[in-house]
């Protein structure tokens, strides 16, 4: 038996998001408590009151930390939010375009490159300019744009003297999308895209860490079709959905998915309680009698 409305909230630290979520979880009626990773022991090995957790939402920073830790609950018969196998490709930019071409998800053309030559040759048949990304990271870090191939031997020759064992790859080398100097974050919960955010910037790279600007605009169909394709492929959840338009092409594409967004700081702007819904989404789960089908 699980302990009917006590939610764990899988945190590195307490963050602003994290804190509204706290509060937002109490709100619905659920006990609610901050779960560190030293605590995760006692969870696990059964040693919690009144039985296991009903649900654990997991915020960690650490993207293996997020995975370790969702996988271990889940072992142990807790659901988690996200599950471990949602997190575990959200946080790896090489299998979402795997998963966006078996699925028909329009998807900027993306290679895989395990070795720099891989990566030369990846540039010249995607073209230039061309964007080379580590599989795993947030905030446009490690992104490079590669203008010519001075930029590839400037890229290769700096990244081999740092790791001449290729310890670092896999990495994605993407095909270049002329986008309108702007973005989309849209924040789903569950099934439902509850706000979309354009993220705008003078720079290519559009990311709010980078200063982008952000202004709330309308869930289109268009963007409410994509965010249904990524879900019937993850399963409901909490994502941040990031799309973007190629101005050629007139299009939105699905550039990746978050599984771990921040909201706080953009709530605050467009002015919907992202952390109100995710917790009535949690409280749902909680209630349903179907065992929590997240």
């Amino acid at each position: 038996m699980t302990t009917a409305d006590q939610v764990l909230l899988s945190v590195t630290m307490l963050r602003p998001e994290e804190k509204l979520l706290l509060g937002a979880l109490r709100a619905e009626g659920l006990t609610a408590r901050p779960l560190l990773m030293e605590d995760l022991a006692e969870v696990v090995a059964g040693r919690t009151d009144g039985g296991p957790p009903a649900l654990a939402v997991i915020r960690n920073l650490s993207h293996r930390d997020a995975v370790s830790v969702s996988r271990r609950l889940e072992y142990a018969g807790v659901t988690t939010l996200n599950r471990s196998s949602v997190i575990e490709a959200c946080n790896d930019k090489g299998l979402q375009s795997l998963l966006f071409a078996r699925h028909g998800i329009p998807h900027p053309v993306t290679r895989h490159a395990f070795s720099y030559d891989q990566v030369r040759s990846a540039v010249a048949e995607l073209g230039m300019p061309a964007v080379v990304k580590p599989v795993s990271g947030s905030w446009g870090r490690g992104v490079t744009k590669m203008a010519n191939a001075e930029c590839v031997e400037a890229w290769a020759g700096g990244r081999e003297s740092a790791d001449a064992g290729g310890k670092l790859f896999p990495v994605v080398v993407q095909e270049y999308v002329d986008k309108p100097g702007h973005d989309l974050r849209v924040v789903v919960v569950g099934r439902t895209p509850v706000v979309a955010i354009q993220r705008v910037s003078e720079d290519w790279r559009t990311n709010t860490h980078l200063g982008a600007r952000v202004q709330r605009v309308e869930v289109t169909a268009e963007i409410d079709k994509l965010c249904q394709q990524v879900v019937d492929v993850l399963g409901p959840g909490f994502y941040g959905v990031d799309l973007v338009e190629d101005r050629a092409a007139g299009e939105l594409l699905v550039l990746e998915v978050n599984a771990n967004p921040e909201f706080a700081k953009s709530s605050a702007e467009h002015g919907v309680d992202v952390a109100g819904l995710y917790a009535a989404y949690v409280a749902e789960q909680v209630a349903s009698p179907a065992g929590m089908g997240v």
